[in-house]
């Protein structure tokens, strides 16, 4: 057995308490300086997702509509922050019940602000509505996205063609 003297006998088979602390240390800096970066791509990530979801929604619903001859809604909840699809029969509006149309909840880091329509304003609350004819014809509409990092997106809902235009940036309605 070996009898060592403080620090005549080294042993070079571990690291030491001071250089353990020193790695993590490092690590901690350089998470530090790379973490906000990833939490705002998953932010964009989920902000891009939800503007492909509303785009692709109201092009399948303006074809679906022209396809079965109803007349369609695009409902947006903003208290529960979530967007349905239904059709009109009679005086009661069906909620669509196959797959593409089935609700979608928007992602906590993204929620719709308002949705604007020539019928009935700007609706910041509430239920706010788009309507599909079954002649090919969109309501027009314009949908502002924000997110937690105060980024605002808009989505405008062209009336003929049922196109979706998207903007980096709250753009208001243009009358006419």
């Amino acid at each position: 057995m070996r009898i060592s003297k403080a620090g005549a006998c080294r042993d070079d088979r571990g690291f030491t308490l001071v250089e353990l602390a020193m790695v993590i240390f490092v690590l901690g800096i350089v998470m530090a300086t790379v973490m906000p970066r990833f939490s705002g791509t998953f932010e964009r990530q989920q902000l891009r997702s939800t503007i492909n979801v509303v785009h692709g929604t109201v092009r399948y619903v303006q074809a679906y509509a022209a396809l079965t001859k109803r007349v369609y809604r695009v409902v947006f909840d903003l208290d529960r922050q979530v967007m349905s699809v239904c059709y009109l029969s009679g005086d009661a509006c069906l909620l669509e019940t196959n797959r593409e149309l089935r609700d979608y909840t928007f992602p906590a880091h993204v929620r719709v602000l308002d949705v604007v329509s020539p019928q009935r304003g700007k609706v910041r609350e509430g239920l706010a509505v788009t309507h599909f004819h079954p002649t090919g014809l969109a309501e027009p509409s314009v949908i502002h996205l924000v997110t937690d990092s105060h980024q605002r997106i808009t989505l405008i809902i062209e009336p003929l063609a049922g196109r979706v235009k998207v903007y980096d940036d709250y753009v208001e309605p243009t009358a006419g």
